[in-house]
């Protein structure tokens, strides 16, 4: 890597299985998730439906996606996995830049106009539209032009998706015939995602940035309170970057008294290094909604 930019950058995680073989990565399928303190990567052999590479990369104050962009250029030239000729390429992008919108009320010409009663745009960002397959409705989101020009320029064939959408879809779908209304936290490294779902509906669906765990608790017994869910009774499911011996786990417990942990997509296999991973980790990345 350029100097400045490994400088800004630590390989958290690296498991590349022995399947993993460059002369066949026409059959498997890329999937890149990029945020403001993170690129993911993973590769899936499309043709056993299983994960057999994952590489993390972390970066801290990091304040634009342009310099995401300066960080995913060197990671094109250097990361073991992108720079392979793949059957299929995601990008999954993780901002704040999106909004829901029924179907009976879409119009594609006015889609920019829904995501800017929700996010602030900066003018140069382009707005994409992601299907959500378990609702009558779409997912309005933003992609920064930095981001997507480098991508577009490596990959012939890539497609891009809001990391939200593979979160509200897979979990609308997974629990449609439930009976009673459940809470899931999806858990990232400065800001997590609340969704509510009661059968086969969405109630509630919102992400919050934090700073401490007792920003985490704050928060999440705010939208309790706000949809009078009783934290006594009401079943909360973690997901995502958390572990039972982290800070906010043991704060949220002194308020929560159902809380357990979720997995990963259940229709997926995994190498065995991939394996020694926590089930709930990396939920929108490891996911079918991606197929």
């Amino acid at each position: 890597m350029q100097t400045e930019i490994k400088n800004k950058v630590t390989q958290a995680a690296s498991f590349i299985d022995e399947a993993f073989n460059p002369a066949y990565t026409s059959t498997f399928q890329l999937i890149l998730q990029i945020s403001m303190d993170s690129i993911l990567i993973a590769v899936n052999d499309k043709t056993k439906n299983k994960y057999i590479a994952f590489e993390n990369y972390t970066f801290q104050n990091i304040y634009n996606f342009d310099t995401v962009a300066d960080i995913l250029e060197t990671l094109i030239k250097d990361s073991k996995l992108i720079t392979h000729k793949y059957k299929s390429v995601v990008c999954v992008m993780v901002n704040s830049l999106s909004t829901l919108v029924p179907n009976a009320l879409f119009e594609e010409d006015r889609k920019k106009m829904y995501l800017k009663f929700n996010t602030a745009l900066q003018g140069d960002e382009m707005v994409m539209v992601d299907d959500l397959k378990s609702m009558d409705a779409k997912n309005v989101f933003a992609i920064h032009l930095s981001i997507k020009t480098k991508l577009d320029y490596q990959f012939q064939n890539i497609k891009y998706h809001h990391y939200s959408s593979a979160l509200i879809d897979t979990l609308v779908s997974q629990n449609k015939n439930q009976t009673n209304k459940k809470l899931f936290v999806h858990v990232q490294q400065s800001h997590f995602e609340t969704v509510v779902i009661d059968g086969k509906s969405l109630l509630f669906y919102n992400t919050f940035n934090y700073h401490s765990a007792e920003d985490f608790v704050y928060y999440l017994l705010f939208v309790c309170e706000q949809l009078q869910l009783n934290p006594e009774t009401i079943e909360v499911v973690l997901l995502g970057e958390i572990e039972r011996n982290s800070t906010i786990y043991a704060l949220t417990q002194k308020y929560i008294r159902k809380l357990t942990f979720g997995e990963r997509n259940d229709g997926a296999q995994y190498s065995y290094q991939l394996q020694t991973l926590p089930t709930q980790y990396y939920f929108t990345l490891f996911n079918n909604y991606y197929a």
